[in-house]
Parts: C-alpha cells; sequence; structure tokens
C-alpha cells in the first residue's frame, strides 16, 4: 500500500507548472548553429559552448550580455564524437562527449579541464574519464531506439550525474561517476518519469533543484524543474512552445543566479503538420516565475 501511494504521489507531480518570462532573445554566430550545451561563468559574466557531434573539439567563449564570442579554446587532445552536455564545479569543466543515438557507443567519455588553464590559455589539453553503463549488455545499433543516449550531465554532491535520453520509454536514468580520470562503469541510481526526451541538466546547490531542456514526440519544448531529488521527486513541466512556438530545438541550459536561467536553440528546419518551420540558433535569459 506504501509503494503505490509513493507512486501516485510522484505522478501527480509531473502536473504542477510554473510560469517564465522571457527577458531577452539573443541571436548567436553562426559559427555555432549546433550550440548543444551550456555554462554560465559568473566571475567572468561569460558563457561557454560549443557545437555537438562532428564539430571541432573547441569551446566558444562568448560574452553573457550580447552572445558575441570572444575566444575559441581548442582541446588539444580531445575528440569531438558527440559532445552534448558540459558541467562545472569550482575549479574544472567538464565536457560530456555522451551522445549516443544509436546506443552502440564504446567510446564513451567525459573531458575534465582546468579553469585556470581556460582563463589563461587559448589551447587546453583535458583530462579523461572513460566510462559504460553497468547494465547495458548489448550494442546493437538502433536509430533512437534506446536507453542509452545522454545529452545532460551535471556535478550534484561532487560526483558526475548522468541524466540519460530514453528514446524508447521516454523517461531519464540516471547514472553515476566520479569526477577523477580513469575508466569506471556508470552506476545508475534511480530513474524519473518525465514522458519527453531530456536535452539538458543542470543543478543549482542554493536552491537543491534541478533544471533541464525536454522536447516530446510532437517537437513542443519544455522547461523541467526538479525539486526533492533526495525522496519523492517534485517535477514542474513549463511549456516553451507556448512562448517561442512550435519546432524549438532547445538543447542547452544553465543558471546563471537562483531565478534566472539561460537557454540556448540551435539552428533547425522541420516541416510539422504541412506547416514549414526555420529557427536560428539563439541565446534565451529567462526568468522563473513561482
Amino acid at each position: 500500500m506504501k509503494f503505490s501511494v509513493i507512486i501516485i504521489f510522484f505522478f501527480s507531480q509531473l502536473l504542477l507548472s510554473q510560469s517564465i518570462k522571457i527577458e531577452e532573445k539573443i541571436k548567436l554566430s553562426k559559427a555555432i548553429s549546433e550550440t548543444s550545451g551550456i555554462i554560465y561563468i559568473e566571475d567572468q559574466k561569460e558563457i561557454l559552448t560549443f557545437n555537438d557531434s562532428g564539430g571541432k573539439s573547441e569551446l566558444y567563449v562568448l560574452k553573457a550580455s550580447s552572445g558575441k564570442i570572444k575566444r575559441i579554446i581548442e582541446v588539444k587532445n580531445a575528440s569531438n564524437v558527440d559532445w552534448e552536455s558540459i558541467t562545472q564545479d569550482k575549479d574544472f569543466i567538464y565536457i560530456g562527449d555522451t551522445g549516443n543515438n544509436y546506443g552502440n557507443r564504446k567510446n564513451l567519455v567525459i573531458y575534465k579541464v582546468a579553469k585556470h588553464d581556460i582563463k589563461k590559455h587559448n589551447k587546453v589539453e583535458a583530462e579523461k574519464i572513460y566510462y559504460s553503463y553497468e547494465n547495458q549488455k548489448t550494442f546493437v545499433k538502433e536509430n533512437h531506439n534506446s536507453n542509452f543516449d545522454c545529452e545532460a550531465i551535471t556535478i550534484y554532491k561532487n560526483q558526475l550525474y548522468l541524466f540519460t535520453k530514453n528514446w524508447k520509454d521516454n523517461q531519464t536514468n540516471i547514472y553515476v561517476l566520479p569526477t577523477k580520470p580513469g575508466v569506471y562503469q556508470a552506476h545508475k541510481t534511480r530513474f524519473l518519469s518525465i514522458n519527453c526526451l531530456l536535452t539538458s541538466i543542470a543543478y543549482n546547490s542554493s536552491t537543491d533543484s534541478f533544471i533541464g531542456t525536454a522536447y516530446d514526440k510532437n517537437y513542443q519544448s519544455y522547461i523541467l524543474k526538479v525539486k526533492n531529488f533526495k525522496t519523492v521527486p517534485q517535477i514542474s513541466k513549463i511549456s516553451l512552445t507556448a512562448t517561442l512556438g512550435y519546432s524549438n530545438q532547445t538543447e542547452a541550459i544553465a543558471w546563471k543566479n537562483n531565478h534566472q536561467i539561460y537557454v540556448t536553440r540551435e539552428a533547425s528546419e522541420k516541416t510539422l503538420n504541412g506547416k514549414h518551420y526555420k529557427r536560428k540558433q539563439k541565446l534565451f535569459l529567462i526568468t522563473l516565475i513561482d
């Protein structure tokens, strides 16, 4: 009986919502048309981003107020198979080469780069955290039919938390890795029932909450906010489609402060239900309204 009560309570939290206010819409350079991950560096008032699969192993340093590129940093000993997410702690940034659309990758890696190198140099080297999923037994190529794709990593309790993009069941499985370089099996800790495809995640230790971007199979986009993560997660699902329209490929999110977030949209062109949508790459500053 206790189990049933918990499940009912958990799913009821998916019905909760907040409202948002778009404060700024900033055009981004065509050089980062496939922006796929962002972090906000508060002391520099800068945003770090990159392009995803097949792009160069480069970080773009943007001026947060304008979105203009200030510098380009090459990660010399890295390759960009499918960079999808980025996170940070006090001293390091972590770049997730974790994209796995076909579910068959055996070279998943997270690159760890010192922040002091990022500040001083335009060419840096990374330490490497190699991993596989402890519960993945087969590596058969399946196009968008795997639960081992991942576009969302964040630091939580001094560990790397990986939130998968589950093509099979529209949920997200959560795995944990240490931040120390090495070769590991990512340990599955739990799952969240979100009924959409997660594209980014960021944790805020001040509010003890997670924020993410996602979309569903109808290409409606959302912001997800997760509270009470350690107990029974409370998930707020906020529609971006109502504000930005259909076919917005929001790929990355970062906290600016406790009430505001940055979201990037990559360039895309799609036809949905007979209507053509062409979206340019943009940076949005969004206020969360409780």
